[in-house]
């Protein structure tokens, strides 16, 4: 038997198709790594961009572009996150009083939820503005004298991611149960 070593072999024209196959699968793979990659991206790379406002609390942009930047990321993501459980209760009390009008027999069932969801939302704004206020201290601080600004968001940050820390974890129960609670959210 002789060997053509003259002729090139061609995987293309194989008359079973190898290299077509071959080539289909590469694609395959290829379209699925890149479809991976999109997703991986979406959900642990792209970044929320950065609120320049509270809904809860009237705050200058200036002042959450400088919690985030040069403060601290957990200070403004605890900061974020107090804002939007505030909201979420706003929106709870609303949904409690519009119940309250709706069944006026059952006013007590609604009259204790309701005082204990406004206590609640009260301490929780009060520590957000209090964490605000030392925030714009440490601002106009910052502005004047960098160094001795530098120095106090040093020394107070920690106390500031905390203090918001824990007055989330305070009101976790009734937090929880708001968003456990399919209605809360209508």
């Amino acid at each position: 038997m002789a060997i053509n070593l003259h002729r090139p072999i061609s995987l293309m024209n194989n008359p079973r198709g190898g290299a077509a196959g071959i080539i289909i699968a590469l694609v395959l793979v290829l379209a699925l790594a890149g479809g991976g990659g999109f997703l991986a991206y979406g959900k642990y790379f792209k970044k929320e961009p950065l609120r320049s406002k509270l809904a809860s609390l009237k705050v200058k942009g200036e002042l959450i572009r400088f919690t985030h930047d040069q403060v601290s990321g957990a200070l403004y993501r605890n900061m974020i996150m107090l804002d939007d459980i505030l909201v979420m209760m706003d929106a709870e009390l609303d949904r409690l009083k519009r119940i309250g009008k709706k069944f006026p027999n059952q006013r007590g069932i609604v009259a204790s939820q309701t005082e204990e969801m406004q206590k609640a939302r009260e301490r929780m704004a009060r520590v957000l503005i209090d964490v605000n206020a030392t925030l714009e201290k440490m601002y106009v601080t910052w502005l004047v004298d960098r160094s001795e600004g530098t120095g106090q968001i040093r020394s107070q940050k920690g106390t500031l991611t905390r203090q918001l820390a824990d007055a989330i974890r305070g009101e976790a129960v009734l937090i929880g149960r708001i968003r456990t609670n399919p209605d809360a959210a209508s």
